[in-house]
């Protein structure tokens, strides 16, 4: 499997200023229609019909909803936005809804795009107009015609509702080779299935599918309540990026991220609380001559982490990816990550668990899962005979991780139903909705009625640069000032990837290296620059050129003398159209010659 993504941190982000550059269309709602369906479906399709779909922006009506009588349909190479107006805290502010109709008709897909998506400022209501949940997805697929990067852009999105996908997948449903997700200042409300535990996820490949595959999933500002997952990859398929930076989430009944088929993974500044209420077993952790004694003097193994489930060795992956252990960068720092009170008394006091422990099957019994399981943090922690450090770019920073949940102006919690549906899942099997307030959603009540900012006092500077833990959404007095200094900070997260420390900026060390290495650009995808860094390890002549698919040069970004040492530079693609090119360091003397790819997506 290709590997196209070594870090994503700075992808230009599609604004309202942006879209204005394109012609709109503005597209009337259901009410403002006179109560006619199908108005979005009408407008895109009539703009794919007349060739102009790649320079349109749909304007969509704020406090309108905008009812789908089928599926959109994006072929490949026909891009979509949609755009509605930031709201406000008024209730005409609303964010417009797209939803389905009532009508008997297949509700698989609300979109299904072999291209681009890029959506500002809406709402998605995985529900038909009368309230009723729809198993339903939004999907990205491959052209088998072409070899390119899906895109799926969302800013201010709401994605409410949302219980199993379609093909057993996600909210997002990823059927492609090469997918890059960018989620910002966005909200996943309600994923919630009333069914099984393991649906409800955010982002996810279709349930037993194998061969697709994350260039890159970043999470920025977002938040997330009642839901399985975040992430879920099935076998033979992996990310080679994930990461999630102030994020806001509460009651989550699987893991934040499975699985371990990862390569880079960032968790910084971020919220979870009531993470992976499934929890564990002793059984599942114990061996056949311990007991469950044994297991609450801490002598049975460890389970996985609730944060990420594992991170699987890559010579265990089942598959072959063009990286080694070596290589991977993951950096956990700066988190909460804790279960309530309320949620730790209910692992022993639920009606199934009493009933557990009164026929002495306490090894039944489910327990919170940790953040990280010993075991990852052991590999991850493995010494080489001289007692360094193996894996110098996988850490977990221990001492910025707070396990104390904050305290939540109004939580999106119905704790009666979320506790019978963790008890139903332990044991009986029983289905239950456990959604908070999802006619908030049904009514479009603006703003909604939870409220995830807290006043604790410890978190509301503990994130890098003194800002509030979690989605700053909730602090919109900040967000504009933490908008201003983000590029630092995320230079500063990918040098605690690469090293766990923060060092220094300087484009050349003092160090002399031991080999020739080109690392991946970043940020990748790019739009118009980006940066590329090498080592050399001694002097000597040295060119650096990009290719573009066909073999063709179209840029010399460095020919000449250059010292021993790291360089880094940038290479600005104002010139060039979006595309896959090829980036070259060759050194002839020494007979080197190093290639990495990079994507262009204007």
């Amino acid at each position: 499997m290709k590997r196209l993504i070594l870090f994503v941190m700075a992808i230009c982000f599609v604004s309202g200023s942006a879209f204005a550059q394109k012609d709109t269309v503005a597209v009337q709602g259901f009410y403002e229609a006179g109560g006619v369906e199908g108005t979005l479906n009408d407008a895109i399709e009539a703009a794919v019909s007349d060739g102009s779909i790649n320079n349109t922006v749909f304007k969509l009506t704020p406090y309108d909803i905008y009812v789908l009588d089928r599926t959109i349909f994006m072929d490949a190479g026909q891009n979509l936005d949609i755009w509605a107006p930031k709201p406000d805290d008024t209730q005409e502010s609303a964010p417009p809804q797209i939803l389905w109709t009532d009508a008997d008709i297949d509700k698989a897909y609300l979109i299904q795009t072999y291209g681009d998506v890029k959506v500002q400022n809406v709402w998605f209501r995985f529900a038909d107009i009368l309230g009723d949940q729809v198993s339903s997805s939004i999907a990205f697929e491959d052209s088998l015609a072409l070899d390119d990067v899906e895109t799926g852009i969302f800013d201010g999105v709401i994605f409410d509702y949302a219980g199993i996908g379609a093909e057993g997948g996600g909210t997002v449903l990823v059927k492609a080779d090469h997918f890059v997700g960018i989620f910002k200042n966005s909200y996943f409300r309600n994923q919630s299935d009333i069914h099984f535990q393991y649906y409800g996820r955010a982002v996810s490949f279709p349930y037993q599918s194998s061969g697709f595959h994350y260039d890159s999933l970043l999470f920025e500002n977002t938040t997330f309540s009642n839901l399985s997952r975040i992430v879920m990859m099935e076998g033979n398929e992996f990310a080679d990026n994930i990461h999630l930076n102030h994020v806001t989430l509460i009651n989550s009944i699987e893991w934040i991220i499975q699985s371990g088929w990862l390569r880079n993974v960032s968790v910084t500044n971020s919220i979870f609380v009531n993470p992976h209420l499934m929890g564990y077993r002793a059984v599942d952790v114990c061996e056949e001559d311990q007991d469950f004694d044994d297991f609450e003097d801490g002598l049975c193994g460890s389970p996985g982490g609730g944060l990420i489930s594992g991170i699987t060795q890559v010579d265990s992956f089942g598959f072959t990816v063009d990286f080694t252990d070596l290589e991977r960068e993951i950096y956990v720092g700066n988190n909460v990550y804790a279960h309530e009170d309320y949620i730790v008394d209910w692992y022993r006091d639920c009606g199934w668990c009493v009933e557990r422990i009164q026929s002495r099957e306490s090894d039944l019994l489910r327990n919170p899962a940790p953040y990280i399981g010993e075991g990852t943090i052991e590999f991850m922690d493995s010494t080489d005979s001289n007692g360094d450090k193996v894996f110098t770019s996988m850490n977990i920073d221990s001492a910025n991780m707070w396990f104390t949940a904050p305290t939540f102006t109004e939580p999106p919690t119905n704790k009666d139903t979320l506790l019978l549906f963790i008890e139903y899942k332990w044991g009986p099997g029983s289905d239950i909705n456990w959604a908070y307030k999802p006619e908030s959603g049904l009514a479009q009540k603006w703003p909604l009625p939870e409220d995830l900012s807290y006043s604790d006092s410890e978190y509301l500077t503990a994130a890098m640069g003194g800002f509030p833990l979690g989605d700053l959404n909730w602090y919109p007095d900040q967000l504009s000032t933490w908008e201003a200094q983000k590029d630092t900070e995320w230079d500063n997260i990918r040098k605690l990837m690469k090293t766990g420390t923060l060092v220094s900026n300087e484009s050349v060390t003092d160090i002399v290296p031991s080999g020739y290495k080109l690392d991946q650009n970043y940020p990748n995808p790019f739009n118009p620059s980006t940066k590329i860094a090498y080592t050399v390890p001694k002097t000597g002549n040295v060119s650096l050129k990009v290719f573009n698919a066909l073999g063709q040069e179209v840029a010399t970004l460095f020919e000449g003398r250059k010292q021993a040492g790291s360089h880094e530079l940038t290479f600005d693609a104002s010139g060039l159209t979006s595309g896959v090119y090829f980036y070259r360091l060759e050194v002839e003397d020494a007979g080197v010659s190093l290639t990495r790819k990079l994507t262009l997506i204007k």
